[in-house]
């Protein structure tokens, strides 16, 4: 058996008791959460600010009226904040109490949720007037609007085709007591085309969906020149077609690189007056133009007339018309119907041949006269119309489509003095 010395025993009995001890300690230190190993710090830290602030006062020459800053951490924010009133601590320097701050006085503003007053506002101040409006470019025709017109623009530079499609007209205004309108266009691009296309005529509305394409050849270099006009009207199977209004789009500021739709306003153009007077109402005539090119043979029938003039209170006339070609102001050929006795609404249906060369068809312009046959003395003309390739309105349009149309086209046309 092992002997054990007294000194071994003490030894083996006091290991485990020490552990105990450092055990129970470190416990202690632990549920403490380190207060006070921190207070221990803070005691030596005290320690040596109390002597750099007391190295630092006997060093500084003191000043009257002199304030002396309370000292800082590393952050720049004091370590202690005195509470005014309270007596400073030892070795504690305390800065002089500054005046209370008085706020500016500030005119209330008044809540949302506050009662208005009525007698606050300023009826003549800016605010409350509407702001003005942009200003309106002037437009290209004058009258008051009859509506509007959607159609596109596109412009192929390697066929120099431009292609004007109609896609619809709204707020028409109607011409006649029906309340609505049968109407169709007119589509030209001048000067470059003098020749007019038509559309479709619609039936019975004010609001025309027309889906139809217009193909014009126009050189790209000349294309800037150009303008386009659109001219609607209303159709009248027993009359004249009522004119509703234009639209016009000159093409110098438009860029046509790629497709372009516009909106624009439907007017009326001005009606041109005589001098000093009015034209007087002389009536209407009707009558129809064909050309066929393989026998070089314009054709020219008269249908009827209308509203002719009174010779006298008692007395109609006895018309009959007169059909004359004219080229650089010359006379070249003549023919005419025949009579007819005592009647303001004269029906001829009469057809009267010209033989015209495709080459000379564009140079020539036909003079229609209505004229009263007198028997006794010299024959009077009660009205007339011109018609060729430099009229205007009604008169080019049917010269146009007589050049692009295989048909005969007729139309009702006012008589002039």
């Amino acid at each position: 058996m092992f002997r054990l010395t007294a000194v071994e025993l003490i030894l083996l009995c006091a290991v485990p008791f020490i552990a105990v001890i450092t055990t129970l300690l470190i416990l202690c230190i632990c549920c403490d959460n380190g207060k006070w190993f921190r207070g221990f710090r803070l005691q030596s830290k005290e320690f040596k600010n109390d002597n750099i602030t007391h190295s630092l006062a006997q060093a500084t020459p003191k000043k009257k009226n002199d304030l002396t800053i309370l000292d800082t951490n590393r952050a720049g924010l004091p370590d202690a904040f005195v509470i005014p009133g309270t007596p400073p601590a030892h070795g504690e320097v305390v800065a002089c109490p500054q005046p209370p701050i008085t706020p500016r006085p500030m005119d209330r503003q008044h809540s949302m949720s506050s009662k208005l007053d009525p007698s606050t506002f300023d009826p003549s101040s800016d605010m409350y007037k509407p702001p003005p409006e942009p200003p309106r470019k002037k437009s290209l025709v004058e009258g008051p609007s009859l509506g509007i017109l959607n159609f596109e623009l596109k412009y192929s530079p390697d066929m120099n085709l431009l292609t004007i499609r109609l896609i619809e007209a709204r707020n028409l205004q109607p011409q006649d007591f029906s309340g609505t309108a049968d109407p169709y266009c007119k589509v030209t691009v001048l000067p470059n085309c003098p020749k007019t296309m038509q559309s479709k005529v619609l039936r019975k509305t004010l609001n025309p969906q027309f889906k139809e394409s217009f193909v014009f050849e126009i050189p790209e270099f000349d294309l800037h020149r150009q303008t386009v006009k659109i001219q609607l009207y209303d159709f009248d199977q027993f009359s004249r077609d009522d004119y509703i209004g234009d639209v016009i789009l000159p093409l110098d500021n438009v860029d046509l690189s790629d497709k372009l739709e516009v909106w624009k306003e439907i007017k009326k153009l001005k009606e041109k007056k005589m001098k000093n007077t009015e034209i007087p109402n002389l009536g209407d005539i009707m009558f129809s133009l064909s050309y066929l090119e393989t026998a070089e043979r314009l054709n020219v029938v008269i249908l009827k007339a209308r509203n002719l003039r009174q010779l006298s209170e008692k007395k109609d006339p006895d018309p009959y018309v007169k059909v004359s070609v004219f080229h650089n102001g010359k006379r070249l050929k003549k023919k005419k119907t025949t009579s007819k006795h005592g009647v303001l609404q004269p029906v001829f249906n009469e057809a009267l041949v010209f033989n015209v060369s495709n080459h000379f068809l564009k140079y020539l312009k036909l003079e229609v006269s209505v004229i009263h046959d007198n028997r006794v003395g010299q024959n009077e003309v009660l009205g007339k119309v011109v018609v060729g390739p430099d009229s205007h309105g009604e008169e080019l349009a049917h010269w146009n489509d007589m050049i692009t149309s295989s048909k005969a086209v007729a139309r009702w046309h006012r008589l002039f003095p």
